[in-house]
């Protein structure tokens, strides 16, 4: 595991990873996690959650910990200020990996926006579908409700809507909130929807599937 101490350079962390971090990553660049390439050559992932998350947080904290992919430093408590309102979240950064760029360059353009990459239904597990659930889903009229990075268009929307459809077969509907599209998992696949996602969610989570 030398590979993954702190004074190695990202060129010479090259993993390999396992199916279940490869998920994580996919789950969270679908929902809350942001990848970022850095001029050392490696890409790295930082993940943040409001207080009232914390427990999924730290959840994540202790996946990547555990395997080595990140610090024994604690996530840190940090405050934003937004008018008159505070917001306090924690966040914590996984070190920079050389063998995440094929990754980092699926998800983000040269541009640094998000898109959805034309073979996510390869990469999109119950463990990712499960973490981007915990990310941006919603219980909303017996159903789910899962918000995409703002940054899609019509097009990879329905692609991953294409995704659920095909790939679990979960009955989906496609909808626009301002200017954010929104995917809706309907009541009828709620019960397979909780099959393939419950082994993999956070207790405090369970809310977002309507338990």
């Amino acid at each position: 595991m030398a590979f993954s101490l702190p004074n190695f350079k990202p060129t010479s962390r090259i993993g390999p990873h396992n199916q279940d971090v490869l998920s994580v990553l996919v789950g969270s660049l679908l929902g809350d996690g942001y990848a970022e390439r850095l001029k050392n050559g490696g890409v790295r992932f930082r993940f943040r959650q409001t207080v009232k998350h914390k427990e999924y947080l730290f959840y994540l904290y202790d996946f990547f910990n555990k395997r080595g992919y990140c610090s024994n430093n604690l996530p840190v408590l940090f405050k934003q200020v937004d008018g008159d309102k505070t917001f306090e979240s924690y966040r914590f950064d996984t070190y920079a990996y050389s063998s995440w760029m094929w990754l980092y360059k699926l998800f983000y353009t040269n541009n640094k926006v998000k898109v959805i990459p034309k073979n996510i239904a390869e990469l999109l597990t119950p463990q990712a579908l499960a973490i981007w659930i915990m990310d941006k889903g919603i219980w909303k009229n017996s159903g789910v409700r899962i918000a995409t990075p703002r940054s899609l268009r019509p097009r990879g929307v329905e692609l991953l809507k294409l995704t659920l459809e095909s790939k679990f077969n979960l009955k989906c509907s496609l909808h626009k909130n301002n200017d954010r599209y929104q995917l809706y998992i309907k009541k009828e696949s709620i019960p397979l929807l909780r099959e393939l996602v419950l082994p993999y969610f956070v207790p405090s989570m369970l809310y977002k599937l309507g338990l």
